[in-house]
């Protein structure tokens, strides 16, 4: 379930999008509407509410390094008999590139990643897993409102 970006609170029934002081926000119905009502919000159409969806979509099956990936490449490495320097070439890196990943001191990129993979058939990637936040006032997410002082109109 979304939140208000502005109160924190679950959204529910329909998402409202407006730019509160520049930034382009998704807000609960009632914020939206003060807001709007004072003229501190201005409204943006419903068929970009479409494009963000779109894009929230793409982040789904995103891949992760495992804990340890380092060493899962240095014992593949290892038990292919390969020295640092013959994956580094297979892989077309640097040796120092290779050394640094496998003691973790750098992440490869995700294409690289599969290439590992691939060369000693080993998993070092994961897909992402997101935690579902519960319902109610009290979550994780840092919002719009936390960090500001909401002047209140007096209706």
């Amino acid at each position: 379930m979304e939140t208000c970006e502005m109160c924190g609170m679950p959204i529910k029934g329909r998402p409202y999008k407006a730019v509160v002081d520049g930034a382009e926000m998704i807000l609960c119905q009632r914020c939206y509407n003060k807001l709007v009502k004072s003229g501190r919000a201005t409204p943006v159409y419903e068929r970009k509410v479409v494009q963000v969806k779109k894009k929230v979509e793409r982040f789904e099956g995103q891949l992760e390094l495992q804990e340890g990936f380092g060493e899962i490449v240095k014992k593949g490495r290892e038990s292919r008999g390969w020295t640092q320097q013959t994956l580094a070439q297979k892989l077309r890196i640097s040796e120092s590139m290779l050394k640094k990943i496998e003691q973790e001191k750098m992440k490869p990129s995700i294409n690289l990643a599969k290439k590992i993979e691939q060369l000693l058939k080993v998993r070092i990637l994961q897909p992402v897993e997101y935690e579902e936040m519960e319902e109610g006032p009290f979550h994780d997410k840092v919002t719009f409102g936390d960090v500001v002082v909401i002047r209140r109109d007096e209706d």
